[in-house]
């Protein structure tokens, strides 16, 4: 490149860079996108369960999550629901899903949701989101989309 283009690219720069002066918005004022995305909530209902699973992310490995289920339907089929962590196993390079355990609701339609989870989640893996999955004793199931981690 010449002298002549080069001069012409650092003096378009500078008068760029001055026209910008002031006019960009303060950063510490707003959250960050992790802090805004690390709180995330997915309900899943349908005619004989209906759950919701709140994750909030702390860290690449980690998430706290709370659940709980309910029968909206009085039939024989108690209600029940489990996380469903997406990993990512470091010596495989793949991807993969930890199911959890099933916290069955056998209250019926009448006793409200439960059983209530309030745990922290920690893999051994890097943690790339979660999922809520939800069913009717087995005989109906439905699952949220993706709540991505954000670390």
């Amino acid at each position: 490149m010449n002298v002549h283009k080069r001069l012409a690219l650092a003096t378009a720069a500078v008068a760029l860079g001055a026209g910008l002066v002031g006019t960009v918005p303060a950063q510490a004022d707003q959250p960050s996108v992790s802090a805004q995305a690390a709180t995330q909530r997915r309900d899943v209902c349908f005619s004989g369960a209906c759950g919701s699973a709140t994750v909030t992310f702390q860290s690449h490995y980690s998430a706290k999550v709370s659940m709980s289920v309910a029968d909206n339907r009085c039939d024989a089929h108690p209600a029940k629901v489990r996380i469903l962590a997406d990993q990512y196993h470091l010596s495989t390079g793949s991807r993969y899903t930890w199911h959890g355990p099933w916290r069955v609701n056998h209250r019926g339609c009448h006793g409200g949701t439960g059983p209530a989870l309030n745990k922290t989640f920690v893999g051994g893996d890097p943690l790339l989101g979660m999922k809520v999955e939800i069913c009717n004793d087995g005989v109906k199931c439905r699952t949220s989309s993706e709540m991505y981690n954000p670390y």
